[in-house]
């Protein structure tokens, strides 16, 4: 079940607006009594938060429920700011020079998603340890080897970890021009993401665009990267717009992929 998600302060700024325009928005807490009783509750909760500051005071005196919930700041804070926090929640995610983050409309849509432990919303690379800390929507951190991401069977597209962006509403990460997408990367290091998806394979999409699009991005390939096939064309099938793609295109797509033609459907 998704968590609750919490809005601690409105500042008229485009950030905090990303999440009061969203179709169902965060609850917004604006009295001390309100943050406490949220703070209070038994499940993990996700508080979003312009700054730190005015109701900072009020969370430290709910000591009890201290590490079960999770927060997103959506301003830079100093270091003792970060530290306190810190011992306030289970994960803080804090903006820094080094973290990337979705833009800030495809953020608060992501975090306020109901498949947020699904999507990858930040990542920081640490090119000397050979790894990437992804932030999920949930807020929960998952750190994955850079050999993750190979380049291509034929070379044509390598990872640049310097460009790394998060896009698609936090189903694609994008390394230079390099993409690679979230379900593939959480299938193969976040047990839980694997079981879930598994659970929904059986009764969810398994059409022959879904596994096209699952394969594509397993193998690390752009949609440019099918010989003879249009990147429109591939984008149709994966979206199910083309029910039956020819054989000749199966066979194309199949060669690109390094797979029997019968078997791009299977994944």
């Amino acid at each position: 079940m998704n968590s609750a998600v919490y809005l601690l302060d409105t500042d008229n700024c485009r950030r905090a607006r990303a999440f009061t325009r969203l179709s169902h928005p965060p609850r917004v807490l604006k009295t001390r009594a309100e943050v406490t009783t949220a703070f209070a509750e038994r499940a993990a909760s996700i508080f979003v938060a312009v700054h730190a500051d005015s109701w900072l005071r009020w969370l430290a005196r709910s000591a009890p429920y201290q590490g079960r919930h999770r927060l997103l700041v959506l301003d830079r804070l100093d270091e003792a700011r970060g530290e306190v926090l810190r011992g306030l929640f289970a994960s803080v995610v804090v903006p820094h020079g080094a973290l990337r983050l979705l833009p800030p409309d495809e953020l608060a849509e992501a975090v306020a998603a109901p498949n947020a432990a699904d999507l990858i919303i930040g990542g920081v690379v640490d090119a000397g340890a050979g790894v990437i800390r992804f932030i999920k929507g949930d807020l929960v951190s998952l750190v994955v080897p850079v050999t993750t991401f190979k380049p291509t069977h034929r070379g044509a597209s390598r990872p640049d970890f310097e460009a790394m962006e998060l896009t698609d509403y936090g189903q694609t990460v994008k390394l230079g021009s390099y993409e690679a997408g979230a379900d593939a990367i959480l299938y193969e290091h976040d047990p839980e993401y694997r079981r879930r998806a598994k659970a929904r394979l059986r009764v969810s999409d398994t059409s022959f665009g879904g596994s096209l699009r699952r394969l594509r991005l397993q193998r690390g390939l752009g949609r440019a990267d099918f010989p003879g096939i249009a990147a429109k064309e591939i984008a149709r099938i994966e979206r199910g717009e083309v029910k039956k793609p020819h054989a000749s295109t199966i066979t194309a797509i199949a060669a690109a992929l390094s797979v029997r033609p019968e078997d791009v459907g299977t994944y």
